[in-house]
């Protein structure tokens, strides 16, 4: 029966990160056989989702999920009349996890109908800010933020920045904050708040942010905040934000997962580009230095034609066995793309390299005999968008290590 209802637990969370129709898709396993249904109905936990397709059921999900912990996610387009469901005093005290999307006229009511009973039990807070059609009145939310969250763990916020001396930044225990700035605001952190907002949270494992977070100040002499579980990066903004940002944590451990993406910034510096990537592939590695590094078997090279961004790293660590890890690096150049690359290849450990893939990079023989040389345990050669020919020429089969398969 346990195995059966984690079976059908799996099957219900697919469904609500696909956007499946919750009332006439997710719970077909109901009408498969009696045990099935059985099964179902006896496991509380798959009857927690307040979600659209089961507002207008909540008396059936409230028998059913007994007093396990819910999962609110209330959209845009529901009628104000979906709110009724929190005048049930039982709703806002069961509530785990919360999940907004609206305008700040539309947040109010809902925020207003929760108040601080959700918030001491509430482990993850996602909210979507809207600004269309509004005027700013933040006064739900800073409300609302001023509650204490001692069980909060996953904070997501998107087009809002809550006073960096709210509750809760101040009063949870955070393991993974995303936070996003898609609009100019005229509110942000100073580095200095910022790094006040990390020191709060040690635990930290995921940390997600993208925009103008901070402004960048002559703040100098700041203290790096040590974060000792910090795994998984992720940073999009600005580059002097970005390079302000490595600026303000001590890389203790090893990262696993890091994607950066450089773009729009105010006239970016390479030298201080290629300082930020030397950090980041520290970190990643693990070490002090670069000299001997965690082997990377797999680097991709490719220069896509955008223009929201024109320098992207993304590192990802896939641990199939202890005996054989898997790391993929792979660079996204755009822009000012050749200068980039002459500076920013040489930083990764091509001598570890086993496959090369690479896309659209337009370097010269020169370049290429420079990257090629460094690659001793080079197995595979892939390129998809360019004449391989100039790359094989480049490529000294005479050089000791250096193995001849290319496609």
């Amino acid at each position: 029966m346990e195995l059966l209802s984690d079976v059908f637990l799996y099957v219900i969370e697919a469904g609500l990160q696909k956007n499946t129709d919750f009332a006439t898709m997710t719970f077909a396993f109901l009408q498969v056989c009696k045990r099935w249904n059985e099964v179902a109905i006896g496991s509380p936990q798959l009857w927690v989702w307040l979600v659209p397709g089961t507002f207008e059921a909540w008396d059936l999900f409230k028998s059913r999920s007994k007093d396990a912990p819910l999962c609110l996610t209330w959209e845009t387009w529901l009628p104000e009349s979906t709110l009724n469901i929190l005048t049930d005093t039982e709703v806002p005290r069961r509530i785990r996890q919360l999940d907004f999307t609206g305008t700040h006229e539309q947040l109010g009511p809902i925020l207003s109908a929760l108040d601080s009973r959700s918030t001491s039990t509430t482990s993850s807070i996602r909210l979507q800010r809207s600004r269309y059609g509004e005027n700013d009145n933040r006064e739900h939310l800073t409300r609302f933020f001023s509650s204490s969250f001692p069980k909060l763990s996953k904070l997501d916020i998107h087009d809002f920045l809550p006073d960096s001396t709210s509750s809760i930044l101040t009063t949870s225990n955070l393991t993974s904050l995303k936070l996003s700035l898609t609009y100019n605001y005229d509110h942000r952190y100073t580095r200095s708040q910022f790094l006040q907002v990390l020191q709060q949270h040690p635990n930290l494992g995921k940390l997600d942010l993208m925009g103008g977070l901070f402004s960048i100040e002559n703040s100098g002499g700041l203290v790096p905040v040590v974060l000792p579980r910090l795994v998984d990066l992720k940073l999009s903004g600005p580059d002097e934000v970005i390079e302000g940002f490595i600026d303000l944590i001590s890389m203790f451990s090893p990262l696993h997962d890091v994607t950066i993406d450089f773009g729009y910034g105010s006239g970016p510096s390479l030298a201080a580009r290629v300082n930020t990537t030397k950090k980041l592939l520290t970190a990643y590695y693990g070490c002090k230095g670069l000299e001997y590094p965690r082997k990377a078997t797999h680097l991709t090279v490719s220069s896509p034609y955008s223009w929201q961004e024109d320098l992207t790293i993304n590192a990802k660590f896939r641990s199939t066995s202890v005996s054989h890890p898997i790391y993929n690096l792979e660079l996204h150049f755009s822009g000012m793309m050749n200068a980039q690359a002459q500076k920013i290849i040489p930083l990764f450990p091509l001598n570890h390299v086993r496959e090369y893939s690479v896309g659209r990079l337009d370097l010269s023989m020169d370049d290429w005999r420079r990257t090629f040389r460094k690659m001793k345990g080079l197995l595979h050669l892939q390129s998809g968008d360019m004449d391989i020919g100039p790359m094989l020429n480049a490529l000294d089969l005479v050089d000791e290590g250096v193995h001849r398969a290319a496609t």
